[in-house]
């Protein structure tokens, strides 16, 4: 595999892993809400459609009882992993798609070092995602997945 096979192939698993930490994200504050949880993830997926949309939703439902689940170190790393999302899911591979030797450009190489690193991190935010999925659904609406 050379570096590009290996570049697309982290872009793909880390817009991957950025749909499954959106989804958690989602299921968290379904099961924040009050009322019935599979009647509150309808609406969740109905109203919210990007990962910056849920997470100012969930810090303010969050926060709305003055007890918050997550502290704000945790909501200001969503949101710049948020706009990361977008940056690789729109704009990424524009920055040097044009150089018909893309390959050797700095462009290339220097996108290449930071999808490397994002990938990296958003694989730790993912495993900490599910993680408080799991635990949010288990203490709020008794619910074991």
């Amino acid at each position: 595999m050379d570096e590009f096979d290996e570049y697309k192939y982290l872009l793909g698993e880390t817009i991957m892993l950025y749909q499954f930490v959106e989804n958690d994200l989602k299921l968290i504050y379904a099961g924040l809400m009050d009322g019935n949880y599979y009647q509150n993830i309808e609406k969740v997926r109905s109203t919210f459609k990007g990962l910056g949309q849920v997470i100012q939703a969930l810090e303010a439902l969050d926060n709305s009882d003055g007890r918050p689940y997550f502290n704000r170190e945790t909501y200001d790393l969503l949101s710049r992993l948020a706009r990361y999302r977008n940056f690789y899911c729109h704009q990424c591979c524009v920055e040097f798609c044009y150089n018909p030797d893309f390959r050797n450009s700095a462009e290339f190489k220097d996108g290449f070092e930071k999808l490397k690193r994002t990938n990296e991190s958003i694989k730790y935010v993912q495993e900490q995602t599910q993680r408080f999925r799991l635990d949010v659904l288990q203490r709020f609406k008794g619910i074991r997945q």
